[in-house]
């Protein structure tokens, strides 16, 4: 029989494994119910995979992360490994011949959604299939006190019954014990094996910083900490805002949102993992299946709203076990903006039935129609026509996706087309007239020939390059013909998709988890006051704080924002001597409270106070332009 160190080796290129996987791995092997808490960057896959390719049969992957199903089905084909994923909007025809591939074609690995597998074709052909081994990942869902619950994790014990004698792995990063309590009950684990590795990680500092100027706090850590950077800010715009300051000071930094065209997201998400630029900025829509171990920075613009999502993103950080940072910048008022997002931001379940009938008219679904179809829409046209809060109404989304009411996926979309509304006759005579467009209709005649008779969806940048001229010049050229009523050319972009996982049914499909959405928000809530007392409380280590949130004990870690303060105040004697340095930087010009803080890398509340000391001496002066210059 294959060892598990002969498939690690052969697949990963490993030849030995982390600590506790191979204990893991074993325990499956043994046909043993699992449960796995390891933290972000711990190796939690190959926990599941490896003993899924020795035994005979499929493994059921449950996810509830669309992304991430794709990315690990993505690596797993391109290490020769036969692995697939049932998307949401594929049709009733396609789901039969792919569940049909799972039982016969030698499948090692199926990906599912929680939602999916409430479907009865999909249950029925569970039944058929080997299933060697259950894989619920990310199982801290399955609990109404885990930070990300989803109503449809707990028909998953149903799923036993489908496959009786097979054992289940349950894993997750984060989970406190009442979650790990949880998870056992819900999947109906008997004589459970329990296994967690360590939260701590002793090379990552954390940080919170209060500063009035964010971005040039930003600024200074990436020019000082040097390496590869995640800036994690709430909005998409922000990621645009943040990434051209980033540029304009000289440090090369890419984008990373929902929004963007996948091509866009590819090419930039390359770019960073080459370390051909510094920092990626994004929203949390970056960062699950992120395989590089030498981030030496992650650094948070706001304040999440879960210790979870914190730990999970922070985390990120120094895998290499090298020295890594994860910082938080805050302004003073940034918890109370947290409290009033909330607040703005959170959707009753009124409001969340009326933004689903407004979509259900929007995209012009009949009642007890719409299933497993996917629709395509702006987002920000969506929140206008109605006259609604994007947050609010992103919220909305969020919620209706994780209770199974609909799939809701940020993913850039154009759809593009074309139709000649003039006689080939006429149209020759234009070409004439205007020899400059003659290579234009012929690229679209020669392609899409069905254009002089019905709209056509066109590839623009296919066109492009048979032309040899830009994308921009190619949409002009199409405008300039659209205004003269020579063709008709409509360019339409989508950033979100929406599928719906049942039929409309309006105030019956939102009552029927009304409970689940109360205790949603309710626990969000209470997230969102834990996250608060984390950076509130700088009195103790901010390593401890999170790891006694996760149940775990340990002493300080030294070298946190509250550690090093501590360890490092500054005293009477430094504050003359720092006031001495002042005075000789300031001998030679006058300049600005940033200017010092850069050649002195003090922390910057004990500068400023050094400064204002000086002041209040009559030892320095502040000039209009802000500069402070030596009396």
């Amino acid at each position: 029989m294959i060892t598990p160190e002969q498939i690690l080796k052969k697949f990963w290129g490993y030849d030995r494994f982390r600590p506790k996987q191979l204990e893991i791995i074993q325990s499956v092997i043994d046909k043993k119910d699992t449960l796995v808490l390891m933290p972000t960057g711990g190796g939690k896959s190959i926990c599941y995979q490896v003993p899924a390719l020795i035994s005979n049969g499929i493994c059921l992957v449950i996810s509830p992360l669309v992304a991430l199903m794709q990315d690990q089905v993505s690596h797993l084909k391109e290490r020769g490994i036969k692995a697939m994923s049932l998307a949401s909007g594929t049709s009733f025809s396609d789901l039969d011949v792919l569940l049909d591939n799972c039982i016969h074609g030698n499948y090692k690995f199926l990906y599912v959604s929680p939602e999916r597998l409430q479907q009865e074709i999909v249950k029925e052909r569970i039944q058929k299939m080997n299933v060697s081994l259950i894989a619920v990942d990310e199982a801290h869902c399955i609990s109404q006190w885990g930070h990300d619950f989803r109503p449809a994790y707990l028909q998953l014990n149903k799923v036993r019954e489908l496959v009786p004698n097979t054992p289940v792995i349950a894993l997750t990063a984060t989970a406190t014990k009442t979650v790990q309590q949880d998870i056992i009950e819900q999947l109906a684990f008997k004589t459970p094996n329990f296994f967690k590795t360590s939260y701590q990680r002793r090379n990552l500092s954390y940080g919170i910083y209060k500063t009035s100027d964010k971005k040039h706090i930003l600024l200074q850590i990436v020019n000082r900490q040097k390496g590869a950077t995640i800036v994690y800010v709430p909005r998409r715009k922000s990621t645009e805002k943040i990434a051209a300051y980033l540029s304009e000071n000289h440090i090369r930094a890419v984008t990373y949102h929902g929004g963007l065209h996948s091509k866009t997201k590819q090419s930039n998400f390359k770019l960073w993992v080459n370390n051909e630029v510094q920092v990626m900025v994004a929203t949390n829509a970056f960062g699950m299946g992120i395989d590089k171990p030498d981030v030496r920075t992650v650094v948070h613009m706001h304040i999440p709203q879960s210790i979870e999502s914190y730990f999970q993103e922070a985390g990120r950080a120094g895998r290499d076990g090298k020295p890594a940072f994860a910082l938080l910048l805050q302004t003073g008022n940034a918890v109370q903006k947290l409290k009033d997002q909330y607040l703005a931001q959170t959707p009753d379940i009124e409001f969340i039935k009326f933004v689903y009938r407004k979509l259900s008219s929007y995209l012009q679904i009949s009642y007890g129609e719409g299933e497993e179809t996917p629709y395509y829409i702006e987002f920000s046209k969506f929140c206008e026509r109605y006259q609604l809060s994007k947050s609010k109404v992103y919220a909305t989304f969020k919620i209706l996706d994780k209770n199974g009411i609909l799939s809701f996926t940020e993913v850039f979309k154009e759809a593009i087309e074309i139709q000649i509304l003039i006689s080939i006759s006429t149209l020759n005579n234009f070409i004439d007239q205007n020899p400059t467009f003659e290579a234009l209709f012929s690229q679209i005649g020669r392609n899409y020939p069905g254009v002089y008779v019905e709209r056509v969806q066109v590839d623009l940048e296919k066109i492009s390059q048979a032309l040899k001229i830009s994308l921009n010049e190619l949409v002009a050229k199409l405008k300039k013909l659209s205004d003269q009523e020579i063709l008709y050319f409509h360019n339409e972009r989508y950033d979100c998709q929406l599928v719906y996982l049942q039929p409309r049914e309006d105030e019956r499909a939102i009552n029927s988890v009304s409970k689940f959405i109360k205790g949603h928000l309710a626990n969000k809530l209470n997230k969102i006051k834990d996250v608060i007392t984390y950076v509130e409380n700088n009195e103790r280590c901010k390593s401890v704080q999170l790891l006694n949130y996760f149940g775990e004990q340990s002493g300080d870690c030294g070298i946190c924002s509250v550690c090093t303060k501590r360890n490092k105040k500054v005293s009477t004697t430094n504050d003359h001597a720092i006031k001495e340095q002042i005075k000789n930087i300031l001998s030679e010009k006058p300049k600005d409270s940033r200017t010092i803080l850069a050649d002195l890398k003090y922390a910057e509340v004990d500068l400023i106070r050094i400064l204002q000391s000086l002041l209040n001496e009559g030892n320095i002066a502040i000039q209009p332009d802000n500069t402070y210059k030596l009396n």
